[in-house]
């Protein structure tokens, strides 16, 4: 479709003897764009010849500089009809603005989705007629994506508190409650309208809250780490301890951003006093480590980029959720050894015969102490990732056999891959990752980890105690590979 058929208000230069007046009022318009950084362009006269400054030329791309002068429906034809009534909108008089608007262009012999924020306005001659449209515009596509990742991220993470068995809450840079969990509203029976802000702290009993209003504050304040405990109000009416647990939230730069906190109710603690000391290194333990770790999750993780590093955090986080179930199912007594290997390599176990599987589980019932579980799944997370990426399991002929048996107070457990790309020869150096893997092994899983290069595959063989672990009082973050 040319210009003459869009219908409507048209350019046009007027009479020959107008056609200098014209000339010079394009003259104008280009030097304008000429002196400017931003990326202009005009599209002058009947055909409405396209006409751009050099930093328009970079959007171009390989259509550089062969449209200077062209009509811009062959400039930009894949995306003319999407622009053609902002077009005929500016030709008719009126000026247009679009923000973020979702364009796909074809500018480097592929099709990419973009998005521009931009202004059509008429482009006059002397004589003030309608000659043509001009455009400043600017592309606005990577904060587009950005503002995406970041929503997909924050809603990921959010996700994740609403999975915890605590009831967690985020707060903003001012302390303002952003996001209570869902298990929140179900213990409180407050809504997000009477809780967000401020609100929660009507949970709070009478007597408490001053206090804990004043140490939250504190720690907004001094963007230091908080752990109170005060009376919170159930549903129910009933009055129960609870203890608050949280941390600040920074961003890569090092910047506050918030606190992020669990809430847990500590009532028979409070009630059985021989308790008191086990549910309180419990209690610090589960608040700490579930927010340390996530914190790690984001922090350690390295990839090439987002999107790889989307799906790493993502993995992990997923094995961190699987060891947290496992261990809920049990009242944080312990966790299935089996059930934690399968939740790690489920796609690859087959049942009912419906076709080979290419991974075998083989050893006893074995119950793991509630410390080792989450360090164990996320270290057999890794091996699982790695076969998946680079071992056997990342080819259909691959297979995998992980064994396990117990002698004395003693777990042995061996994973032995075959068939996967052939291991010409071991690495000539330690890398991120089998560091990672050795420290688990050794320093939160108190055992010893040795891997064998075969040709046929990695082999790896874990020995740990199952009666006594190192730091049970307070677990460390676990590591992760690259």
């Amino acid at each position: 479709m040319g210009v003459e058929d869009m219908g409507g208000a048209r350019p046009t230069t007027g009479a020959p003897d107008a056609g200098l007046t014209a000339s010079t009022a394009l003259d104008t318009i280009l030097r304008l764009m000429r002196q400017s950084r931003q990326p202009m362009f005009v599209a002058w006269g009947p055909a409405l010849a396209f006409h751009y400054n050099d930093a328009y030329a970079v959007i171009l791309g390989a259509r550089h500089p062969q449209a200077q002068g062209r009509p811009f429906q062959e400039v930009w034809p894949e995306i003319w009809d999407a622009l053609l009534p902002l077009i005929r909108q500016a030709l008719a008089g009126q000026a247009t603005w679009s923000e973020n608007l979702h364009l796909v262009m074809e500018r480097h012999g592929y099709r990419e989705d973009t998005w521009w924020t931009f202004s059509y306005s008429p482009a006059h001659d002397r004589d003030g007629r309608i000659a043509g449209i001009f455009c400043s515009c600017i592309e606005t596509t990577g904060q587009v994506l950005a503002e995406r990742r970041l929503r997909e991220n924050e809603g990921r993470f959010r996700a994740l508190l609403d999975a915890a068995p605590a009831m967690m809450w985020v707060t903003d840079r001012t302390g303002f409650c952003t996001h209570l969990s869902r298990s929140w509203y179900a213990f409180t029976g407050q809504t997000p309208a009477n809780a967000l802000g401020t609100g929660w702290l009507e949970a709070v009993h009478p007597d408490d809250r001053v206090r804990a209003k004043a140490r939250f504050l504190d720690a907004v304040r001094d963007r230091a780490e908080l752990r109170l405990d005060y009376r919170l109000r159930r549903a129910d009416g009933v009055w129960r301890w609870a203890i608050d647990a949280a941390q600040p939230r920074l961003a890569a730069t090092g910047d506050y951003l918030g606190h992020v906190g669990s809430v847990l109710d500590i009532t028979e603690r409070r009630e059985a006093e021989e308790r008191q000391a086990l549910l309180a290194r419990e209690v610090d333990h589960r608040a700490k480590n579930v927010l340390a770790v996530v914190q790690a999750v984001l922090r350690l993780t390295r990839a090439p980029d987002m999107p790889s590093f989307a799906r790493a955090v993502e993995g992990r986080v997923a094995a961190l959720a699987r060891a947290q179930t496992l261990l809920a199912k049990d009242r944080w007594a312990g966790a299935d050894l089996r059930s934690m290997v399968e939740g790690e390599i489920a796609p690859f176990l087959v049942e009912h015969g419906q076709r080979e599987s290419r991974a075998t589980l083989r050893g006893p019932a074995v119950v793991l102490p509630a410390a080792a579980a989450q360090p164990l799944t996320m270290l057999v997370h890794e091996l699982a990732t790695n076969a998946m990426k680079h071992g056997a399991l990342s080819v259909e002929s691959g297979r995998l056999l992980v064994s396990w048996r117990v002698e004395g107070q003693a777990l042995h457990l061996d994973w032995v891959e075959t068939g996967g790309p052939a291991i010409l020869a071991p690495p000539l150096r330690t890398g991120f990752g089998t560091r990672v893997l050795d420290s688990t092994a050794r320093g939160q899983l108190g055992g010893t980890m040795s891997l064998e290069w075969r040709a046929t595959g990695l082999a790896c063989r874990l020995t740990m105690p199952l009666d006594r672990l190192p730091g049970q009082e307070e677990e460390a973050v676990p590591g992760l590979a690259s």
